[in-house]
Protein backbone atom coordinates (compact mmCIF):
# COMPACT_ATOMS: atom_id res chain seq x y z
CA UNK A 1 0.00 0.00 0.00
CA UNK A 2 1.65 3.46 -0.59
CA UNK A 3 2.40 6.01 1.68
CA UNK A 4 -0.85 8.40 0.69
CA UNK A 5 -3.31 5.30 0.98
CA UNK A 6 -2.30 4.42 4.19
CA UNK A 7 -2.02 7.38 5.80
CA UNK A 8 -5.91 8.39 4.58
CA UNK A 9 -7.03 4.88 5.33
CA UNK A 10 -9.95 4.88 8.08
CA UNK A 11 -9.54 2.51 10.57
CA UNK A 12 -12.88 0.52 10.51
CA UNK A 13 -13.32 0.77 14.35
CA UNK A 14 -13.87 4.72 13.79
CA UNK A 15 -16.83 5.61 12.46
CA UNK A 16 -17.09 9.79 12.79
CA UNK A 17 -20.74 8.95 11.06
CA UNK A 18 -22.15 6.73 13.90
CA UNK A 19 -25.62 7.95 15.30
CA UNK A 20 -25.94 10.99 12.93
CA UNK A 21 -28.92 11.83 11.10
CA UNK A 22 -29.17 11.25 7.50
CA UNK A 23 -28.41 14.74 6.18
CA UNK A 24 -25.79 14.81 9.42
CA UNK A 25 -23.89 11.49 8.00
CA UNK A 26 -23.78 12.65 4.22
CA UNK A 27 -22.36 16.28 5.73
CA UNK A 28 -19.96 14.18 8.01
CA UNK A 29 -19.13 11.67 5.13
CA UNK A 30 -18.06 14.86 2.64
CA UNK A 31 -16.28 16.72 5.05
CA UNK A 32 -14.15 13.40 5.50
CA UNK A 33 -13.38 13.47 1.36
CA UNK A 34 -12.44 16.98 1.94
CA UNK A 35 -9.88 16.42 4.70
CA UNK A 36 -8.69 12.96 2.66
CA UNK A 37 -8.35 15.78 -0.52
CA UNK A 38 -6.61 17.98 1.59
CA UNK A 39 -3.85 15.65 3.00
CA UNK A 40 -3.03 14.78 -0.36
CA UNK A 41 -2.74 17.83 -1.62
CA UNK A 42 -0.49 18.91 1.57
CA UNK A 43 1.63 15.54 0.54
CA UNK A 44 2.04 17.00 -3.47
CA UNK A 45 2.70 20.26 -3.06
CA UNK A 46 4.45 20.08 1.10
CA UNK A 47 2.84 20.83 3.85
CA UNK A 48 5.50 23.63 4.70
CA UNK A 49 4.59 25.65 1.80
CA UNK A 50 1.32 25.75 2.93
CA UNK A 51 -0.21 28.37 6.06
CA UNK A 52 -3.74 27.60 5.76
CA UNK A 53 -5.78 25.30 5.36
CA UNK A 54 -9.87 25.47 4.69
CA UNK A 55 -11.91 22.67 4.48
CA UNK A 56 -15.63 22.14 3.79
CA UNK A 57 -18.15 19.80 2.30
CA UNK A 58 -17.36 20.61 -1.46
CA UNK A 59 -14.57 22.84 -1.06
CA UNK A 60 -10.59 22.87 0.21
CA UNK A 61 -8.94 26.30 0.54
CA UNK A 62 -5.22 26.53 0.69
CA UNK A 63 -2.97 29.77 1.89
CA UNK A 64 0.57 29.51 0.64
CA UNK A 65 2.59 31.10 3.52
CA UNK A 66 4.51 33.46 0.53
CA UNK A 67 1.81 33.68 -1.26
CA UNK A 68 4.55 35.06 -4.39
CA UNK A 69 4.44 31.08 -4.27
CA UNK A 70 0.71 30.43 -5.04
CA UNK A 71 0.95 30.36 -8.59
CA UNK A 72 2.99 27.51 -8.51
CA UNK A 73 1.47 25.52 -6.05
CA UNK A 74 -2.18 25.91 -7.81
CA UNK A 75 -0.43 24.99 -10.91
CA UNK A 76 1.23 21.91 -9.45
CA UNK A 77 -2.44 20.90 -8.33
CA UNK A 78 -3.68 21.66 -12.20
CA UNK A 79 -5.78 24.77 -10.86
CA UNK A 80 -5.85 26.99 -14.20
CA UNK A 81 -8.60 29.70 -13.67
CA UNK A 82 -7.56 32.50 -12.16
CA UNK A 83 -9.67 35.17 -10.42
CA UNK A 84 -7.64 38.74 -9.87
CA UNK A 85 -9.34 40.66 -6.48
CA UNK A 86 -7.62 44.17 -7.22
CA UNK A 87 -10.23 46.12 -4.76
CA UNK A 88 -8.72 44.08 -2.15
CA UNK A 89 -5.92 45.87 0.23
CA UNK A 90 -3.82 44.19 -0.80
CA UNK A 91 -4.81 42.70 -3.99
CA UNK A 92 -4.73 38.76 -4.91
CA UNK A 93 -5.45 36.05 -7.33
CA UNK A 94 -7.72 33.04 -6.31
CA UNK A 95 -6.76 30.30 -8.81
CA UNK A 96 -9.33 27.91 -8.68
CA UNK A 97 -10.16 24.71 -10.55
CA UNK A 98 -11.34 20.97 -9.37
CA UNK A 99 -9.98 18.02 -8.07
CA UNK A 100 -11.48 14.29 -6.70
CA UNK A 101 -14.49 16.08 -6.93
CA UNK A 102 -14.29 19.39 -5.05
CA UNK A 103 -13.62 23.11 -5.59
CA UNK A 104 -10.18 23.89 -5.02
CA UNK A 105 -8.75 27.32 -4.30
CA UNK A 106 -5.15 28.52 -4.00
CA UNK A 107 -4.45 32.36 -2.95
CA UNK A 108 -1.68 34.34 -4.78
CA UNK A 109 -0.16 37.78 -5.19
CA UNK A 110 -2.31 39.37 -7.34
CA UNK A 111 -1.01 38.65 -10.97
CA UNK A 112 0.08 41.55 -13.52
CA UNK A 113 -2.10 43.65 -15.07
CA UNK A 114 -3.82 41.91 -18.11
CA UNK A 115 -2.99 43.64 -21.90
CA UNK A 116 -5.88 43.79 -24.53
Amino acid sequence: MNRIAARTRRLESHTPTQGATGSQRRLLIDINDGLIAASRFLDLVGADHIELVTVTSNRVSLQPADLNEGEQIARALGLNNPMDHRMFVPGNTLWTGERHGLEVQVRSVLRGAVTR
